[in-house]
């Protein structure tokens, strides 16, 4: 069984474009796959897909916030039909975040890098990317484009070098070490658990929580497996995914999970490009290593008979 069921393509963060993706993915003989922009709904991609003989469906990540635990995170949802309504509350999310941009360029000047706003929107419209597409994490890559950023970052850090993946964790990041100080906030722009939850019993669809072993990381475990209830219960999360780089014990947690609370698995690589190497990112259409075919198969399957046209 070849799938992968989070991705993303140049409409969001991704570096490829739907077009080429679907390529991609008919070269490989992919039986399914889902494209999980960022807070952009996935409409015409399913024509797309079937013109190429490829099966898919129509599917988002989502910005969430659970205002109980204070905690912002990205959720991925699948539906046979993603109502409007909600591609109309996503398109304020995006806009939101495009605002956030902005500041944020402007607080990384104040704190001494170099840092031209339209350089930077510029660097990635060549790369086929759109300005209301672009994230923190893109400021990260583009700060590391310039030496004299990364000898500033040297310094900030105390004659350490960091990765851009990790500046961007500890610096952009929510939870990050120097998030309260560094990075700009605005708040309540992502969309409320309790809304999700209506979204999900009006399209019929499955509301998976991608990547757990990251998204809970600084949490941990034990953390996770006590606020899960609260997630399913007043958020509708219905599924867990496998990531392709999720570690063995959370495999385990995750199987765990599964029966105890009845969910979907759902599996994804989280592809954006090939060069982030973060335990959170992997290859195209790369399932798990450490996960049996048979059971894949198996999984997939019940999703597929509730999604899938």
């Amino acid at each position: 069984m070849k799938l992968d069921m989070h991705f993303h393509s140049t409409a969001s963060d991704g570096l490829l474009t739907q077009q080429e993706l679907l390529q991609r993915a008919k070269e490989l003989g992919l039986d399914f796959i889902a494209l999980t922009d960022h807070d952009v709904v996935s409409y015409g991609f399913r024509d797309e897909a079937a013109r190429m003989w490829i099966q898919t469906t129509q599917s988002v990540e989502i910005s969430a916030y659970n205002q109980e635990h204070d905690k912002s995170l990205h959720l991925t949802f699948y539906a046979r039909e993603v109502s409007q309504d909600i591609s109309n509350v996503l398109q304020g999310v995006i806009k939101a975040k495009t605002g956030l941009i902005g500041l944020q360029i402007d607080r990384c000047k104040e704190y001494g890098f170099e840092l031209d706003e339209e350089a930077f929107y510029e660097f990635f419209e060549k790369r086929g990317r759109k300005k209301e597409t672009l994230n923190k994490f893109d400021i990260a890559i583009f700060l590391f484009l310039n030496k004299k950023n990364q000898q500033h970052i040297e310094k900030l850090q105390g004659g350490k070098m960091i990765s851009r993946e990790y500046f961007y964790s500890e610096y952009l990041k929510k939870g990050g070490e120097k998030f309260d100080e560094f990075a700009i906030q605005i708040p309540n722009y992502e969309v409320p658990l309790s809304l999700w939850r209506e979204f999900v019993q009006k399209c019929d669809g499955i509301l998976s929580i991608p990547h757990p072993h990251v998204t809970f990381k600084k949490w941990g475990i034990q953390e996770f497996q006590k606020v899960l209830p609260h997630y399913i219960q007043k958020g509708g999360v219905n599924a867990i995914e496998i990531n392709t780089c999720t570690t063995r014990e959370w495999i385990e947690v995750i199987l765990q999970a599964k029966e105890k609370y009845n969910l979907y698995l759902t599996f994804g690589s989280d592809f954006h490009t090939t060069d982030i190497q973060d335990g959170k990112h992997g290859a195209f259409w790369q399932i798990n290593p450490l996960l049996p075919v048979e059971l894949v198969g198996k999984e997939f399957s019940k999703y597929r008979e509730k999604i899938v046209s």
